[in-house]
């Protein structure tokens, strides 16, 4: 039976810019962008309910210092097999910002860069994947 590690990710989203994070080098996906998140871990199974959302909320503030106040919308799950062999699933969720106070406070040892991008930067951004440029797609096609 595969076991599988279950990561959350946030696209936040405020003045059509999205809070885009440059990943460590070292880790996966090392140098490329993505939204912040991380892994759903075992402080999470405290939250009997609603535990992705609530393990997403938790990294964002572990990550990047913002205590969401708005909604985080799920988008889109999907699964892959990272670089040192972890089958993954990823979970997105959208948060537009309109209560939550902005003021990012960057983990040092998890956030070495954030920018605040809009879609069309992303895609051009030579250190984008093709993945979360699909994400910003899905977030745009969401009703």
């Amino acid at each position: 039976m595969k076991l599988y590690l279950n990561v959350v990710e946030v696209a936040i989203e405020c003045d059509h810019k999205f809070l885009i994070i440059k990943r460590p080098k070292g880790k996966h996906a090392g140098g490329l962008l993505s939204f912040p998140g991380g892994k759903v871990e075992e402080v999470d199974e405290q939250n009997e309910w609603d535990i992705l959302r609530l393990a997403a909320k938790r990294e964002i503030l572990e990550e990047v210092g913002l205590d969401l106040k708005d909604d985080l919308k799920y988008i889109i799950s999907n699964y892959f097999v990272d670089s040192i062999g972890a089958h993954v699933i990823d979970t997105i969720f959208h948060c537009k910002i309109e209560k939550t106070d902005l003021t990012i406070n960057a983990s040092a040892r998890e956030v070495h860069e954030y920018y605040w991008l809009t879609e069309e930067e992303i895609n051009q951004a030579h250190n984008a994947p093709e993945w979360l440029k699909k994400y910003v797609q899905y977030i745009r096609r969401a009703p």
